[in-house]
């Protein structure tokens, strides 16, 4: 059986998603089995997800993926390397003889090229000097590219650019065996308000519900996701508002000093001061990230922090995942499943209670998702009905052909 991977948030899952899937079986074939790495209830851009990651999983999963696998929160809420780094461990350790990914430029020998060279020693010395000159990260990188391979560089400016580049990167710094494979994006942009060829980014799709336009997505969605949030918002589990999060937040967050924060993953060059001053002064969290962000800090990057800190995330040496959860399977992914080979440093979690047997600090992970998935649950409707724990006790999505 071939097996390709995917990695995706599905917040929530769109008609471009849809056009990835049906793309790569068409050229690898239709009995290929598609296994998805899915971000869990927070995604990396730091915010919590429009629904949880089980329905978001279900969703995939009758909509043409076979088997959803979920990233942890570490690696959920981490920039763009921590983010491929820690997906395609799981991907290779799921057997992908393959992984798929969504790109503006699909021309995979320059977007190699690209990834060979962030990867190099010399390259990284070169951004860190440039940033110490008060540049921005993403800039300092072009900069540093553009001298290295003029016009090509330009290609990192764009979102699913720089997401493939770091897939192949970590592909090659893990001696993965697994082949590429680059599928154009087609529609509207990454973050765009408009829709093309029918198909919308996830970003305005989530606008939209956000909006209370539920009804306004239904043509930009497939039946079986419009259903799913349909769904979700009778029983009070769409999340409409991330405000409703907001109280929570900031009790946490104001409990906290610089040390603190200064814990937190991807703080460093003294942002925890920075960060600390922004949440005395902030009235909500959105004011919180406005006033923390700067040019050389991108607002994306202060979310996950804050994020971070608020699910008690920190800093650890360990830089990829020890455990993946089953999310959903059909068929063929069940026979995927029966493929899969727990290890000592790596297990695949199918039955919850199956984590209090993993390695103390695979254990202490997995405990911090089942906490974060309950405050998670604070910003929906539906809390109060809602037993904490869940984590615990709810297992995989069968989903029958």
């Amino acid at each position: 059986m071939k097996i390709c991977g995917i990695i995706a948030e599905y917040n929530p899952f769109h008609k471009g998603h849809l056009y990835q899937i049906e793309e790569t079986r068409r050229r690898l074939g239709e009995d290929t089995a598609i296994v998805c790495v899915m971000s869990g209830d927070y995604v990396q851009r730091g915010e919590a997800a429009i629904v949880d990651k089980n329905l978001r999983a279900e969703a995939a999963v009758r909509c043409g993926a076979d088997l959803v696998l979920s990233l942890p929160l570490r690696w959920s809420l981490s920039s763009a390397p921590g983010f491929a780094d820690g997906a395609v461990h799981i991907l290779n350790k799921a057997g992908c003889q393959y992984i798929s990914f969504g790109a503006e430029d699909d021309d995979l020998a320059e977007l190699q090229e690209i990834a060979r060279l962030i990867a190099e020693k010399s390259v990284e010395e070169a951004v860190i000097a440039r940033m110490d000159d008060g540049m921005p990260y993403a800039i300092a990188r072009e900069r540093e590219l553009y001298s290295r391979i003029q016009e090509k560089a330009e290609l990192i400016r764009k979102p699913n650019n720089i997401l493939a580049v770091e897939y192949l990167r970590a592909i090659r710094e893990q001696e993965a065996t697994i082949i590429p494979i680059a599928v154009k994006r087609t529609g509207a942009g990454h973050d765009g308000d408009e829709i093309k060829d029918g198909i919308a980014s996830a970003s305005y799709i989530r606008s939209l519900i956000r909006e209370e336009q539920l009804d306004r997505v239904e043509n930009l969605l497939p039946a079986p996701v419009f259903e799913m949030l349909v769904k979700a918002e009778e029983e009070g589990r769409l999340l409409w508002d991330l405000s409703r999060l907001d109280c929570a937040l900031t009790a946490v967050l104001r409990r906290m000093d610089a040390d603190d924060l200064g814990k937190v993953p991807g703080a460093a060059e003294g942002l925890e001061h920075r960060l600390a001053e922004a949440v005395r002064k902030g009235r909500s969290f959105e004011e919180m990230c406005a006033l923390a962000k700067t040019k050389r800090y991108a607002h994306a990057r202060i979310r996950r922090m804050l994020y971070s800190a608020f699910l008690g995330l920190e800093k650890e040496e360990r830089s990829l995942p020890l455990f993946s959860r089953v999310l959903a399977f059909n068929d063929r992914g069940r026979t995927v499943l029966s493929q899969l080979e727990n290890e000592e440093e790596f297990t695949f979690i199918t039955k919850p209670a199956a984590a209090k047997a993993l390695p103390e600090d695979a254990f202490r992970a997995f405990d911090l998702e089942a906490r974060a998935a309950d405050a998670y649950d604070l910003a929906l409707p539906a809390y109060g009905e809602l037993k904490p724990g869940r984590e615990w006790t709810r297992g995989p999505v069968y989903v029958k052909d």
